[in-house]
């Protein structure tokens, strides 16, 4: 049958057996709805009951794939993994795959990222649920404190590492994390859960779902959590989070609708520091972001191939210390899979983006230890709208039964800065045997123009203390940079996949990238530097420095990631990871970068990161499992900007009698951390300490 797209097999195998009503499908439909729908039934099931071939992945083409010819190093975390790992969020979730560094700033705030620097405001990880991008068009990154969905509505995590412009487009440029929920008919009935713990967190999450008729399933989800914010911060720390799904399936054709909305309020207070006659009060921080979302999945088969329309819309309204404003974006992905020639498949499709920001000016305070002062952001328009939009193809060819080639290109147009870039990739998978799978690829990928870096400028103004009687005025200017480059990069990776059996399997990889305009700042050569009339006594005045927002950092990062999965016996499994990662940056123009640190604070990062999880069956009514996270620490001449090294041990206790009965669990946080800790840079992040939580499950269909 080469002459028919494994696309349409799929779905013609799908119709034959819903024709003879098997209660369980192991053959997945085209659309991701349908995917989520069928899959649940396998993620449920015992890791040691999942083969090779039954294990599908879309992230990678934005359709259905088998394992064994993913040419690419993707890794799925499976709802049993995120329930027994005692994951409370999507950040926490995501250390189970290696090569993800997971950095815990607060006791509800994260930065995560992928083979690269880890920063609060990483922008080289594209995050979507069900399709649905999850962009910050002022910082091109995300704010992870906004995605509290409720755990149990997730299906699965596919997280693709390294660049995947060709089918994503910006952003996707270290990595994908594509949060796949399930479907309304996998949903049916009652499901309730509670959360205490230490620091008076409180944690409800309810969820109803219904049949409406043969074709139409429903379903609604509430939660909300309450917690402090940090430990020795007086603070709080609330999310409320609904969410509503249909799916409607017909013959040929699947439609999905999901409305969404959230609320976060932080309240915080910063005792400040008294060293001069300004007498200033413990800063208190009110802050909060509100969100809806709505959006729109189709697909269709048509004659041989498939047409699948997703359409998406979100608006913001985002109150914090760095951002004040809002924005909206408007999405539409439409493409099309047909059937080519002999042995191959081609993908066409394009996208658009409307982005519409209203940003105002910040004044804040900026206390330290030594300092004192204001910071204020403003920008050069205060309410801006722009589009972007793409074209893409990709031609899948099934070289021989071994090997298959994937080479496909996407254009895109950056409306923000007036932009096109052209983003390719060539992939590669060769079946050596059943056991072994080879796969390489090389693609580049871009980071989404952001407004911070093109059309803000900071105003700085501190008072530092250089003695114990000798202070000094710190004024200093940011701009943004219009005339920026895009960030880029082109990456190489090798990877090979090995299944020994249903209880033994591993992963590896290496990879090797080279960036491109990489942001900075750097010394504003077009603006003329001045020097104070006036002397302020008792502070020695220095003149104002002009900065500005440079593209002339480039670094190259390589490494290698691993994965095992082992199962010894038939009730006790372990997933193993492990990733070295090395970053060299550098300066390529010495006269505006104003300090070769500047460059290099990629490179003190983590370079070793590993993980492991055990999920032990006691009994049938018992289950015991560990979470294990190790992150190498890692200092520089900065003591404030290094990483401490982090060893943790996290337990989680399940007790379920019967399968009507309520599900009691008692999770453990940092067993062996006896003091808090730093999980972040030491700069950005509150100090973390081991937390119990009591949590108590119903079902009811």
């Amino acid at each position: 049958m080469k002459n028919i797209s494994n696309i349409t097999q799929a779905i013609i195998v799908k119709k034959l057996v819903h024709f003879l009503l098997l209660p369980t499908s192991y053959i997945i439909s085209i659309s991701s709805v349908n995917a989520s729908q069928e899959l649940e039934a396998l993620m449920d099931m015992s890791l040691a009951d999942l083969s090779r071939a039954s294990v599908t992945l879309t992230s990678v083409a934005k359709k259905e794939q088998s394992l064994n010819k993913v040419p690419a190093a993707v890794h799925v975390i499976t709802a049993e993994q995120i329930r027994r790992s005692g994951a409370r969020t999507i950040p926490e979730a995501l250390s189970l795959v290696p090569g993800v560094h997971v950095a815990r700033l607060s006791d509800n705030n994260w930065a995560v990222a992928i083979r690269g620097a880890n920063e609060i405001l990483f922008n080289k990880l594209l995050v979507s649920i069900d399709g649905r991008s999850i962009f910050n068009p002022i910082t091109s990154g995300v704010i992870w404190e906004n995605i509290q969905m409720m755990m149990a509505d997730i299906d699965r995590i596919e997280v693709l590492l390294g660049p995947a412009g060709t089918m994503w487009g910006g952003n996707a440029v270290n990595g994908v994390v594509n949060i796949i929920s399930k479907s309304a008919d996998e949903t049916q009935g009652l499901y309730a859960e509670g959360t205490i713990g230490d620091k008076g967190h409180e944690e409800v999450n309810v969820r109803l779902g219904s049949t409406i008729n043969n074709q139409t399933d429903a379903r609604l989800s509430v939660s909300g959590v309450r917690s402090g914010y940090a430990v020795g911060e007086e603070g709080t720390f609330r999310n409320y989070n609904v969410n509503m799904r249909v799916d409607h399936s017909t013959y040929g054709s699947e439609l999905t609708v999901q409305l969404g909305g959230y609320n976060t309020d932080i309240h915080t207070e910063t005792e400040t520091v008294h060293f001069v006659s300004i007498d200033l009060p413990p800063n208190e921080y009110d802050e909060y972001s509100r969100g809806i979302s709505g959006m729109l999945n189709y697909d269709t088969e048509i004659k041989t191939g498939v047409l699948t329309v997703n359409v998406w819309a979100d608006s913001h309204t985002i109150n914090y210390e760095y951002f004040k404003g809002s924005y909206r974006n408007w999405d539409a992905d439409v493409y099309y899979r047909l059937p080519v020639l002999d042995a191959s498949e081609l993908t066409m499709g394009g996208g658009g983006r409307t982005t519409q920001t209203e940003v105002l000016p910040i004044l804040g305070l900026q206390p330290s230890d030594y300092r004192k002062g204001t910071r204020t952001q403003l920008y050069k328009d205060q309410a801006s709208k722009y589009d972007s939009y793409n074209v893409y193809s990709q031609l899948e060819t099934a070289v021989t039964d071994q090997l298959t080639t994937y080479f496909g290109v996407k254009v895109e147009y950056f409306g923000l800065v007036d932009r096109y870039e052209v983003l390719p990739q060539a992939r590669l998978s060769y079946d050596y045997s059943p056991r072994h799978q080879f796969w390489t690829g090389l693609g580049r990928a871009v980071v989404t123009p952001s407004i911070i870096d093109t059309a803000s400028t900071m105003v700085d103004f501190s008072v530092e203390q250089i003695t114990q009687n000798s202070y000094q005025e710190i004024s200093s200017i940011v701009r943004g940079n219009e005339n920026l480059k895009t960030e880029a990069v082109t990456t190489l990776d090798i990877g090979h996949r090995y299944f020994l059996s249903n209880a033994f399997s591993t992963s590896t990889t290496l990879f090797f990238s080279q960036y491109k305009n990489i942001r900075g700042v750097g010394l504003d050569t077009s603006m003329p530097t001045g020097e104070p009339q006036v002397e302020l006594a008792p502070w020695e005045s220095e003149p104002l420095t002009m900065y500005q927002y440079i593209d002339d950092i480039e670094a190259k990062t390589w490494g290698t990631e691993f994965a095992v999965f082992w199962q010894p016996t038939f009730n006790f499994k372990v997933n193993v990871n492990y990733a070295y990662h090395q970053v060299l940056t550098a300066c390529n123009n010495s006269d505006v970068c104003i300090d070769p640190s500047m460059s290099e604070l990629m490179e003190p990062q983590p370079n070793h990161i590993a993980s492991a999880q055990t999920m032990w069956d006691v009994t049938d009514s018992l289950q015991f499992d560990m979470m294990y996270k190790y992150i190498q620490g890692k200092n520089t001449n900065n003591a404030n900007m290094g990483w401490d090294t982090i060893s943790t041990l996290d337990a989680r206790l399940a007790w379920q009698k019967k399968q009507d009965w309520p599900r009691l669990e008692l999770m453990v946080d940092g067993i062996l951390n006896n003091q808090p800790y730093y999980e972040s840079n030491r700069n950005t992040a509150y100090k973390i300490e081991r937390q119990v939580y009591l949590k108590a499950v119903w079902m009811m269909q």
